[in-house]
């Protein structure tokens, strides 16, 4: 642990991104269009870094933005291609042991997570928007996790909204801390269209892109 510690988050994060992405055949394009769901990669080797860097680096607090939606129908390590293709990310980080806060606006979500705060003591749900979650929030966040607003045929600038809801996050965000924004190998950059290149110019340094992206600053 000692090691990691002088290690910085993003040439950690970069080193288990090599790691783990050696035997996973990243998604080779970056298209306008919506992809073909069994073209796309997925969302748990992301998510699975993502944790083992929380725990490697001592995270205390998860922001999650964009809420669990559908029940877990097997084991937290196994993987269920019918099921598992928002990646169940809630429970990752639940996993963790961190203080995980999720919110959504779909009250569905609340529902679906009911049985695990019991569980999961750390873990607590919300039902509200997440733009104007972040702006309430108190504490510093290590890890944000943005997954709402979603790309799909609609009148709702995603990518907006994305971009706000990360610059609300702004003042609460760690000196060193991690973000993952997910959907961002469709529709030219999807969710991360304009949050990525922002963060970027604020410090943020780009640790992969696939169907999320994953920044580090620190």
């Amino acid at each position: 642990m000692s090691e990691t510690v002088q290690t910085s988050l993003f040439a950690r994060a970069t080193e288990l991104v090599n790691e783990t992405f050696t035997t996973l055949v990243m998604p080779s394009f970056y298209s306008i269009e919506i992809a073909i769901k069994s073209e796309r990669g997925k969302p748990l080797p992301y998510l699975k870094v993502a944790a083992q860097l929380v725990r490697e680096f001592n995270f205390k607090t998860i922001v999650e933005v964009g809420s669990m939606r559908h029940p877990l129908k097997h084991a937290l390590d196994e993987f269920d291609p019918a099921c598992c293709n928002e990646g169940h990310s809630t429970l990752y980080f639940a996993e963790t042991g961190a203080e995980v806060f999720t919110t959504d606006v779909n009250p569905k979500c609340a529902d679906v997570l009911a049985s695990w705060t019991r569980k999961y003591r750390n873990l607590h749900v919300y039902t509200a928007d997440g733009i104007w979650f972040l702006k309430k929030f108190d504490r510093t966040i290590d890890l944000l996790y943005l997954d709402a607003w979603d790309v799909v045929p609609s009148s709702l600038d995603y990518a907006q909204k994305h971009l706000e809801a990360y610059r609300a996050a702004i003042p609460h965000l760690a000196p060193a801390c991690l973000v993952l924004i997910d959907d961002t190998d469709i529709l030219n950059g999807g969710k991360g269209r304009l949050a990525i290149p922002q963060m970027i110019r604020d410090g943020f340094e780009l640790v992969t892109w696939g169907r999320q992206a994953m920044l580090a600053r620190g």
